[in-house]
Order: structure tokens, then C-alpha cells, then sequence
């Protein structure tokens, strides 16, 4: 039955007081408010459609930017890895380095030790062959007394050596 039948059931009577109805102000105030109630609670929807639409749109946003930092923390994370290892490297590398050097110093030392002695017996011999006594074989070449007067006994001028 469509909206035709409707009208045609109605009798003179009833479409009476239906226009009767129509001007009645307190039947206009309520089907006015009633429309205005139904457009607010549209436009309340609405809205509400709009912002459920950004939420939507905020929540995949986020979703793609944790999986992008994800997958940025583990690439940093195997950097980091890298780092470590190359660090360790450069630590086992340094390492070395320092056990050369040291062991560099230690024949420094010794070499000067071996090389400061010679030149203070070579000048100790010059000295006693220049004719210089114990005592001053020991002051001018700080060698000690007993050298000094093995130096002096068998390289002095007096010299029954060889």
C-alpha cells in the first residue's frame, strides 16, 4: 500500500483533524523539536564518523611508524654489534701495540745499559791509558772502584799485557 492508498483512506473527518492538528502551535513545537533533536543527533554522528575516521587513520599512521622504528632499533642494534665487535678488535689491536712497545722499552733500556757501560769502560781505558789514576779513572767514567782498578792495572801505562 503506498502513500496514495493512504491518503485516499482517509476520510473528511480524519484529514480535518489532521489540519486541525497541523496548526495546533504545540503539535508545531514538538514535531520541531523532534526534527531538531533527529538533524542534532545526525550531526552528532556525524562527527563522531569524522573523528572514528582520523582515529582510524592515526592508529595505522602510528602502526607503520612503530614498525619503522623497529625496524630502525634493529639496525642500530646491529650496528651497535658491529661497533662492539670493532671495538674489541681495535682493544686486541691496542693490546699488541702495547706489549711491542713495552717490549721495545725494555731493549731500549737494556741497549742503553750495554752501550752506557761500554762508553764508560771505553773511557775508563782512555783514561788509564792517558795515565790517569783509580781515582780519577772512577770520577770522570762512574765506574765503580773495582773496575777501576782492573782498567787501570792491565790497560794503564805501566801495561805488562798484552
Amino acid at each position: 500500500m503506498g502513500l496514495n492508498n493512504v491518503i485516499i483512506k482517509l476520510s473528511g473527518e480524519q484529514m480535518s483533524n489532521l489540519v486541525l492538528l497541523s496548526e495546533n502551535p504545540a503539535f508545531i513545537v514538538v514535531i520541531t523539536a523532534f526534527t531538531l533533536l533527529l538533524l542534532f543527533i545526525g550531526f552528532v554522528c556525524f562527527h563522531l564518523l569524522i573523528r572514528l575516521n582520523n582515529l582510524e587513520k592515526s592508529l595505522k599512521m602510528i602502526g607503520r611508524s612503530s614498525s619503522d622504528m623497529a625496524a630502525n632499533l634493529l639496525n642500530f642494534c646491529l650496528s651497535w654489534d658491529e661497533w662492539t665487535k670493532s671495538f674489541e678488535k681495535f682493544e686486541k689491536k691496542n693490546n699488541q701495540l702495547i706489549i711491542v712497545i713495552e717490549q721495545i722499552r725494555h731493549e731500549q733500556e737494556l741497549l742503553t745499559k750495554v752501550l752506557g757501560s761500554k762508553n764508560k769502560l771505553s773511557k775508563a781505558i782512555e783514561l788509564a791509558r792517558s795515565g790517569s789514576n783509580v781515582d780519577e779513572i772512577m770520577l770522570k767514567a762512574g765506574v765503580s772502584s773495582d773496575e777501576a782498578k782492573a782498567i787501570a792495572r792491565f790497560h794503564g801505562p805501566n801495561d805488562n799485557g798484552c
